[in-house]
């Protein structure tokens, strides 16, 4: 669980955040899955959010997104670079981490990990519009009357960059694995877009679980 810190610190490529194709609801939550016996209305709180993401901006934007998420439904929560440091797992016995982020006041922790990244070419086929729309037919006036206003759109490529994320809620003490949920963020416009859109379906998901 919380030994990922160390060993799953992807990039989440800063540049990927600031293209263009903005979108304002570019995360989707495809799957979640809660703990067998959950009993309804036993909620987390006092969570730390983690983010593993090895560019400290990107990783603070992202904690710090999330929290505000968390707050705003009444849930106590910290971002966890503040809390740890960049480094927090270097030199750490990882069967303990749990139990040392839960001496420091957490019941639980919200581990958000990039998983993956993809990125895709579109095509889009040309035409032509015709204005107006009637079969041309005859002499020479009427074919020059339809095709003067003929408007040829050419065809374009676009690109299409996919972030593959999971997040995991766990426990601290005893170690448990509470909930996890697989999501994709779209073509973010940039920072903001893509942070805001990622913790607002992650913890929008959460709710809905009956985890907060």
């Amino acid at each position: 669980m919380i030994a990922r810190i160390t060993g799953r610190l992807l990039t989440f490529m800063v540049v990927g955040w600031l293209v263009a194709c903005s979108s304002t609801h570019n995360t989707q939550v495809t799957s979640s899955a809660r703990v067998k016996g959950h009993e309804q209305g036993d909620h987390v709180n006092k969570v730390l959010v983690i983010a593993l993401v090895d560019d400290a901006a990107i990783r603070n934007a992202l904690e710090a997104r999330v929290v505000t998420e968390l707050e705003g439904r009444k849930v106590e929560a910290a971002a966890s670079l503040p809390v740890l440091g960049e480094n927090y797992g270097e030199g750490k016995d990882h069967k303990q981490m749990a139990a040392d982020i839960a001496s420091r006041g957490y019941e639980s922790a919200l581990v958000i990990s990039l998983i993956n990244v993809k990125e895709e070419m579109h095509y889009t086929q040309g035409g032509t519009n015709y204005a107006p729309d009637i079969a041309v037919q005859g002499g020479f006036g009427q074919t020059y009357y339809v095709r003067q206003n003929a408007v040829y759109e050419p065809g374009y490529f676009s690109n299409e960059k996919k972030y593959f994320l999971e997040s995991n809620l766990y426990r601290l003490q005893p170690e448990t694995l509470l909930w996890s949920a697989k999501s994709t963020t779209v073509n973010p416009a940039d920072l903001e877009a893509g942070t805001a859109g990622v913790a607002e379906a992650v913890v929008e998901r959460m709710a809905g679980d009956d985890m907060i």
